[in-house]
């Protein structure tokens, strides 16, 4: 006895690979006809799966889009730091004194104080402090660019091109670090003692800025007490506020004592030798060689819209 078949025979459910088939070939912007008939099944089931498969969609899109926007920024963000960033690392220094103009402006006499490459040009201490940071000692963001630019372009000749500017002024960026750093070890011993906790910072970089003048053949900048704060000259700027209980006088004296021990260090007659000799025009002519090459090679990047490979920075 035969048993006879009671209506049409059902095709077997699609697989979870057949499923992530159809998924993969909707993103691609394949139409429903066209997925089925790469599956092999009906149109309707191809409809059902995407419709069980909607919400997951839109969420796999979203995140996709999304990332195109995050890595588009951060592309956008190592063009931006290429083309200026960078570049204004490698500036010579402008002088905060009328008359005078650094190697941004062209002249045809030699190079003078006023924009020597690699140093700060004349002017305050906190002039000089502030320029000497932005050619040494740049922020952590400004570091974590740096790292992923190289990354991105490694093959790149301005990597060759910015280590020998390193290696030119390896000798000064280490005398002045290690005096930054003995400075911050004299004065921290002293936050709680005679200085006001919130003019810490200033005196440390207010210290340092008178090492940068005065190893490059300038002079101390002054200070003028006033009442508990020391100020530049002409009260333009509180460097230094005495607690309570300290005299200011006690603190002007420190400070300055601070100074002539620092005169005495080993590291301070090689901050004074790397500071002579970054100004010797051969050396000068060496390094903007060296930056008109960086440039070129920073303009090239400059013109990228995308970078190969990834870096420790690519929002993935």
């Amino acid at each position: 006895m035969t048993t006879r078949e009671t209506g049409p025979k059902k095709k077997p459910r699609l697989t979870e690979e057949q499923v992530t088939e159809i998924m993969r070939l909707k993103r691609e912007g394949k139409s429903i006809s066209d997925i089925a008939r790469v599956i092999g099944c009906h149109r309707q089931t191809v409809r059902m799966h995407l419709r069980e498969k909607h919400g997951d969609i839109v969420a796999e899109e979203a995140r996709k889009q999304v990332f195109i926007e995050e890595l588009r920024g951060h592309f956008q963000e190592l063009v931006n730091f290429a083309s200026v960033g960078f570049k204004w690392r490698l500036k010579a220094s402008r002088s905060e004194i009328p008359g005078l103009t650094g190697l941004e402006v062209a002249t045809s006499g030699p190079i003078s104080v006023a924009g020597v490459l690699g140093l700060s040009g004349p002017g305050s201490s906190k002039y000089a402090s502030y320029e000497w940071a932005r050619m040494y000692y740049p922020p952590s963001r400004v570091s974590h660019l740096m790292e992923a630019l190289r990354e991105h372009t490694k093959d790149s000749d301005l990597w060759v091109h910015w280590d020998r500017w390193r290696r030119e002024v390896a000798d000064y960026e280490a005398a002045s670090r290690h005096l930054l750093q003995w400075i911050a070890s004299k004065t921290e011993p002293e936050r709680w003692q005679k200085i006001d906790p919130e003019y810490m910072e200033s005196i440390q970089w207010w210290l340092f800025g008178n090492i940068i003048l005065k190893t490059s053949g300038g002079e101390y900048e002054r200070l003028e007490i006033r009442g508990r704060d020391l100020t530049t000259p002409g009260a333009r700027e509180v460097v230094a506020r005495a607690r309570d209980d300290v005299a200011s006088k006690l603190l002007y004296d420190w400070l300055w004592d601070i100074l002539r021990k620092t005169e005495t260090l080993s590291e301070w007659a090689a901050l004074e030798a790397a500071t002579r000799e970054l100004k010797e025009v051969q050396k000068q002519k060496k390094l903007m060689d060296i930056v008109s090459k960086i440039d070129s090679a920073l303009d090239g990047i400059g013109l990228m819209r995308a970078f190969p490979g990834r870096c420790h920075l690519c929002p993935v």
